[in-house]
């Protein structure tokens, strides 16, 4: 009985995670659009920004200046900007007491001569409308505007995602029916100077290895307020292209933090939403193995509804592929194992490896 009701309890709670998705409305032609200057920090991301540069040259609305940070790159990052005449700011390993990414935004940001400031990851790609959407969405709302990018995958280990991508979401409260807003999305970030300026830009997070909830916190504490928006095809990213190992780092780095700073409400939400999942497979195999037929049957209707359900969700968040999804238990125990070594990893104090840089208790918060 009372796995019975974990299980329904996590399809429950998936309608309350998971209520809307929140996606940009097509750019107007009659839009007044404020100058942008578009911030790129990059550390050793000579193909993402190849990639991104293209993109940006394709846009239908044209940005006032692009800004590349190169972030004491060992590879052809600088070489890259170059070949593209962007504006390209050189930088030194960062000074003690700053993450690479905060650093490197910040000295964008200081360059940067336009009235809006467009941060973007080196991995991000935009359709032709991108620009204009995101821009749409800022005039709109007339506050700072972050946004979740679609996620593209490629290659199988990149299905792993699927899962750490619907948490992150759900806990940042972007997919929730109520505005709990705990920080904005890293990868693209739309904001006005003047109220960068006001929170200290990024020398206010200058210290936190997640530095977009600490930013989304600096924002409201100085009541500033913004919005939160899924990407689609227009709006995109492949996040953890470098192989296995960085898509383990770079959860690593950030969930444990996240959970820290979930409020607790979606976090009890979430922690039924995964358990309903690793429930389901667990007592159907017990089931199957026991030769229990109504129960066989009973976990198996369950177990294809989470199939149903996941299916739904990913094409809201992202290209998956469905093999994986009837797989979902692979999904859960990768989402589980990683997870369980960032909460190690954060209790202990223990040195995280991001970019080619070791992360330590004394540099990061």
């Amino acid at each position: 009985m009372v796995n019975l009701i974990i299980i329904c309890m996590g399809f429950a709670f998936s309608l309350i995670l998971f209520y809307r998705f929140p996606k940009l409305t097509p750019a107007r032609n009659d839009s007044d659009f404020s100058t942008v200057s578009i911030i790129i920090p990059a550390r050793n991301e000579e193909k993402n920004l190849q990639l991104l540069l293209d993109d940006l040259q394709a846009q239908s609305l044209k940005p006032h200046e692009i800004i590349c940070v190169n972030d004491d790159s060992s590879d052809s990052t600088a070489q890259v900007a170059q070949s593209f005449g962007v504006t390209l700011i050189n930088l030194p390993d960062k000074p003690k007491g700053w993450t690479g990414k905060t650093w490197a935004c910040q000295n964008g940001a200081d360059m940067a001569t336009g009235s809006l400031l467009l941060f973007l990851d080196a991995d991000v790609r935009l359709g032709k409308d991108g620009l204009a959407r995101i821009l749409q969405a800022y005039q709109d709302n007339n506050c700072t505007i972050s946004v979740q990018p679609f996620h593209l995958t490629k290659v199988p280990y990149e299905q792993l995602s699927l899962v750490f991508n619907l948490v992150q979401i759900a806990a940042n409260g972007t997919t929730l029916p109520w505005k709990t807003n705990i920080g904005v999305h890293g990868p693209v970030l739309l904001i006005q100077k003047a109220d960068y300026d006001k929170i200290n830009g990024h020398e206010s997070v200058r210290q936190f290895v997640v530095e977009d909830l600490a930013f989304g916190q600096k924002l409201k504490e100085n009541l500033l307020p913004y919005q939160l928006f899924m990407g689609d095809e227009d709006v995109a990213y492949r996040m953890y292209a470098g192989g296995m190992r960085s898509l383990v780092q770079g959860w690593v780095k950030n969930f444990a933090v996240g959970a820290a700073q979930t409020p607790f409400a979606v976090l009890f939400m979430i922690f039924f939403w995964i358990g309903s999942m690793a429930n389901v497979p667990f007592y159907l195999a017990q089931a199957l193995s026991t030769d229990n037929l109504p129960m066989s049957i009973a976990y198996g209707v369950l177990y294809l509804l989470w199939v149903i359900v996941l299916s739904v969700l990913s094409r809201k968040i992202g290209r998956f592929h469905i093999l994986p999804i009837v797989f979902f238990p692979i999904l859960v125990i990768g989402f589980l194992l990683i997870f369980t070594i960032s909460l190690i990893t954060k209790v202990y104090s223990l040195p995280v490896r991001w970019k080619g840089r070791i992360i330590t208790k004394e540099d990061e918060t």
